[in-house]
C-alpha cells in the first residue's frame, strides 16, 4: 500500500479527551468518546474523486489483554485538509468491564489496510 498509514506521524492520536460515561438505559453499558488530531497532509481523505490511497475512516479498538476488539468507527470530517485538531467520535453503549482498558485509534484505507495501532494508544479506567 502506498499510503503513509504505517507512519506513526500520520495518526497523531494525542487523545485530548477520552471520556467514559454511564449510559442511562443500562448501568452496565458505557459510551466512550475519543478526541484526537490527524495530519491529512500525510494521507489525504477519500472523496468522490480520490478513491485510492486515502483515509476512509478511523477505527477505535480495545486492545486490552492482547485482544483487538473493534469498538466503533469515526467518519473522516467533511472537507478535512491539512492538520485537523479535535476529531471526535462517540461509541454506542458498550458492555466494557470495569478496570483498565487500552484503546487505540487507526486510520483505515478504502482497501481495509489500517495504520499502525501503536501510533494512537491510550489507557483508560472504567469504574464499576
Amino acid at each position: 500500500m502506498k499510503m503513509k498509514l504505517t507512519n506513526q506521524r500520520a495518526l497523531l492520536a494525542l487523545f485530548a479527551l477520552v471520556f467514559v460515561s454511564l449510559a442511562t438505559a443500562d448501568p452496565r453499558k458505557r459510551k466512550v468518546t475519543v478526541m484526537f488530531n490527524y495530519d491529512f497532509n500525510l494521507s489525504r481523505p477519500c472523496s468522490l474523486t480520490l478513491t485510492n490511497n486515502c483515509v476512509k475512516q478511523f477505527n477505535v479498538y480495545d486492545t486490552t489483554d492482547g485482544k483487538h476488539d473493534k469498538l466503533f468507527s469515526i467518519p473522516v470530517p467533511v472537507d478535512a485538509t491539512g492538520f485537523v485538531k479535535g476529531i471526535t467520535g462517540t461509541s454506542p453503549p458498550l458492555g466494557l468491564r470495569a478496570g483498565e482498558h487500552i484503546l487505540v485509534v487507526t486510520a483505515q484505507a478504502v482497501d481495509g489496510a489500517e495504520s499502525d495501532s501503536a501510533a494512537g494508544t491510550i489507557r483508560i479506567r472504567v469504574e464499576p
